[in-house]
């Protein structure tokens, strides 16, 4: 639909509007072109374009620059109206070819001639008119200039995946060959697209030959390596789980981008990835169904790794559905509660829990201590979620590759060189993704660690009364009775964050790179030693925690250079080692005052999160103390049973 004075959407009016003219005309003699959009952005001109062109500021009469919410600008006839932007020169019929492209020339937006006014006189120029009933589903779904040029971009870096796809063995089926290609390199795909939105002179060679080079992930060195094949069925099982939730998120992405869209300086696919995780497990009996209908319920001698590819995208198919899909979207939409503090996560999971450093072969029955998660290429089928090994350092000790846990750390979307962003400033999100991924992943749930970013400008504290960390294992450690009957707080009496030569990891100093090749960091303090459970609330950790650092503020146990407490974290150490081991109720006294800290720290981010998160915050509130409460009353019941206090040091 061409949009002119006569068939516009916009109100009708008397007046005379800029005149529109056929393209066919005068294309040979028209090399200007009249931006006001995304295209008025130098940046975005060279990405989509490769080149620049010199502009001059223009005046376009009798038309309307319309810029929804979340959504991309564009320009429609209105009588009496004029939009601002500026007048490219040096247009050739080669670049507006390459922005047709771009613009969908003919199905979103007609190029026409109109008149403009630039340096003191009119000329003529083409312009992008948008058609608004064309556009509207894309506005409907949010998408904005930006999200229109990744777009553009990740469709001609798919291009080049054409060749590729002849290689993967399925039968000549070109479409569904090009998409397992997609799949099974997405991690390179979204590597390169990241560089080329970074980088407009990155050459179309140059992507072409980083896809070209890219290996396929395959099967057939099973048939060389017997100590591997009798796990092959719990790591494809994996990696099925982790493409079908590759296929899924995409999509949610795609089709919900205003719902889906993070902060610039958070990682972008965090609300993506809630969404998914949460049809999946909703759908998990429909997923089981489904995985055995397709007959990879069991490793299959006879699939190639494609084939398991294929599988995925099959039962992803099948379990979206639009309205399934919207409903997921409105609920994470209808639920957050975005604070300023941004927030990470890393998940631990192993079936031999605290035995998986450096286990022994065989002692893992499903994964071998994920000796083989690279022969299996999972690292690329979990890039989505920061999947990799943790090892603790033991490979790097040896000299060789050793087995750990598999670790999912949100945010952490390149491995190499500790590239991350923070996974989001809402706790709500935050705790929704462990408990979900928990649930997900199917593996058994070992360990928990939580991100807070610190304020540069801000020094760390002297803790005034170290008993506050006694509460905070309370809320978030792992207090139980062994299998004699004894109480003990487990992530320190088995040694978990113990480590031989540097004592204990109750939190640490980190710094993170948010992008790749940049020098300056981020300050993370982490926290280390709260237990993953399934089916699990982590609100009301993930809140106290972050109030208690943002008004308490106390140096971190580790990764301070030149902290001036370590001598009295090694005395601190001593005392919680001792607690771990006969833990005894703490003073409602204590109580009370950690969490006037957090109520102090809470409150102080919420004047400027706003009225919303204040509510959040003051609900949970009441969660915190609750779980203080109940944790309290376990100890002094366990002691009461036994009718004697077990003798524990204090903590000075």
């Amino acid at each position: 639909m061409v949009v002119n004075a006569r068939n516009s959407t916009a109100p009708a009016t008397s007046a005379k509007t800029a005149p529109l003219e056929s393209p066919d005309r005068t294309q040979g003699e028209i090399a200007a072109l009249f931006v006001y959009g995304s295209l008025n952005d130098d940046h975005h001109f060279r990405l989509l374009t490769g080149m620049s062109l010199e502009g001059i500021p223009a005046r376009l009469a009798n038309f309307r620059r319309i810029h929804p919410k979340n959504a991309f600008a564009f320009a429609v006839p209105w009588s009496g109206g004029h939009i601002e932007g500026r007048l490219l020169s040096g247009v050739t019929p080669a670049l507006l070819a390459k922005l047709d492209e771009y613009e969908s020339a003919g199905s979103l937006y007609e190029r026409l001639i109109v008149e403009v006014e630039a340096g003191g006189r009119k000329q003529q120029a083409w312009i992008y008119i948008a058609d608004p009933e064309a556009i509207r589903p894309w506005l409907e779904r949010g998408f904005a200039e930006r999200d229109r040029i990744e777009a553009f971009v990740e469709q001609s870096v798919h291009r080049y995946l054409e060749t590729k796809a002849d290689r993967c063995p399925l039968g000549g089926r070109r479409a569904l060959a090009l998409a397992v290609t997609g799949e099974l390199l997405s991690e390179e795909i979204q590597g390169l697209l990241s560089q080329a939105l970074e980088d407009e002179q990155l050459a179309p060679w140059l992507i072409k030959h980083e896809i070209e080079k890219a290996d396929l992930p395959g099967l057939e060195w099973l048939e060389g390596d017997r100590k591997a094949r009798p796990f092959a069925g719990a790591y494809m099982s994996l990696a099925l789980r982790l493409m079908i939730f590759n296929q899924i998120e995409t999509r949610f992405r795609h089709n919900f981008r205003g719902l889906t869209r993070t902060g610039e300086e958070l990682y972008e696919r965090s609300l993506s990835a809630l969404m998914a995780l949460k049809l999946l497990v909703d759908q998990g009996p429909a997923l089981k169904e489904l995985i055995a209908r397709q007959g990879v319920d069991t490793f299959r001698p006879d699939f190639t790794y494609p084939d398991y590819a294929v599988a995925a995208l099959f039962i992803a198919e099948e379990l979206w559905q639009e309205e399934r899909a919207r409903a997921t979207a409105a609920w994470v939409d209808d639920h957050r509660q975005p604070g300023d503090t941004p927030l990470g996560a890393e998940l631990e999971f192993s079936q031999l829990g605290v035995r998986a450093i450096g286990a022994r072969e065989n002692a893992d029955p499903l994964f071998d201590g994920f000796y083989y998660f690279h022969d299996f290429d999972l690292a690329r089928r979990g890039w989505k979620l920061g999947a990799h090994i943790d090892d603790h350092g033991f490979a790097a000790a040896r000299g060789q590759r050793a087995r750990g846990f598999l670790e999912l750390a949100f945010g952490r979307y390149r491995l190499y060189g500790d590239v991350s962003k923070p996974a989001t400033r809402d706790p709500w999100v935050l705790a929704q993704l462990i408990d979900l991924a928990a649930r997900y992943i199917d593996v058994k749930p070992h360990s928990l660690h939580l991100s807070i970013q610190a304020d540069e400008n801000i020094p760390f504290k002297r803790l005034e009364n170290p008993e506050y960390f006694i509460c905070l294992l309370l809320l978030g450690g792992d207090l139980r009775e062994d299998s004699s009957g004894r109480l003990r707080e487990m992530r320190i009496f088995h040694g978990e964050i113990l480590h031989p030569e540097t004592g204990l990891h109750l939190s640490r100093l980190n710094r993170h790179h948010q992008r790749p090749g940049e020098e300056s960091t981020l300050p993370v303090v982490e926290y280390q030693f709260a237990r993953l459970h399934y089916e699990y609330d982590y609100q009301p950790l993930i809140l106290a925690l972050k109030g208690f650092q943002r008004r308490a503020n106390p140096w971190p146990f580790k990764g301070c250079t030149g902290c001036p407490e370590q001598e009295r974290h090694q005395d601190l150490e001593t005392a919680l080692k001792q607690w771990a081991a006969f833990p005894s109720p703490i003073s409602q006294r204590c109580c009370d005052d950690f969490l006037e800290i957090v109520r102090a720290g809470l409150e102080e981010e919420a004047a400027a999160a706003g009225e919303r998160y204040t509510r959040y915050v003051h609900s949970h509130l009441e969660a915190i103390a609750a779980q203080l409460q109940r944790r309290n009353q376990r100890i002094h019941d366990y002691h009461q049973r036994l009718r004697r206090p077990e003798p524990v040091q204090g903590i000075t």
